[in-house]
């Protein structure tokens, strides 16, 4: 990897790290109210969150919205070993368990995997994301292996604070576009 990205990384990190909890707070219901207005969110009946870790915009939000129109509210499982995701309906309430970067996932019951396929949004973390629908991760490539092995049919929209959309992430031949990115203040779509 770059030493470009690893550096615009760090820096990103470090400046969502300086946000308040107020800060966040604010900037993410900003970001859930677009993206639950957003026609995918709208249409979507299945649809892949993650769980908010270290300041990331908080999408719980937009989760309870979801439930609260029937939707199926689905998060991702890590596994290091394969550096592979894999995917569990969440209900309203249900305990989320420490995962192995310490990020809460579902416990994995196999009665509640989902298929890929059965996905129709996926809204994407990042740490940068720039104007050509591309993202800057926390280096493991799980999101890029999972959407390369994976192509659709679902929508992938990231979300971001306004800080983290930068002129470029430095996009290597694997890494994989987004359909369309949300911020505080603006919908992108590429």
């Amino acid at each position: 990897m770059s030493e470009q990205k690893r550096m615009l990384r760090r820096r990103m990190l470090d400046l969502r790290e300086s946000l308040s909890p107020e800060q966040v707070r604010r900037e993410s219901l900003a970001v859930c109210e677009r993206l639950v207005r957003h026609p995918v969110f709208k249409e979507g009946e299945t649809i892949l969150f993650y769980f908010p870790f270290r300041k990331e915009v908080d999408v719980r939000p937009a989760m309870e919205e979801a439930w609260s129109a029937g939707k199926r509210v689905v998060l991702p499982k890590a596994d290091p070993a394969t550096k592979s995701l894999s995917f569990f309906s969440l209900r309203r309430g249900e305990p989320l368990v420490s995962g192995s970067y310490g990020i809460p996932e579902p416990s994995g019951k196999a009665s509640a995997k989902i298929p890929p396929g059965a996905i129709d949004l996926v809204v994407v973390p990042g740490v940068a994301f720039d104007e050509r629908g591309y993202r800057l991760g926390y280096g493991g490539g799980y999101y890029d292996r999972f959407f390369s092995r994976h192509p659709g049919p679902f929508k992938r929209i990231g979300v971001a604070y306004s800080f983290q959309v930068v002129p470029t992430v430095c996009p290597e031949e694997h890494d994989q576009r987004l359909d369309g990115l949300i911020t505080p203040s603006k919908t992108l779509s590429f």
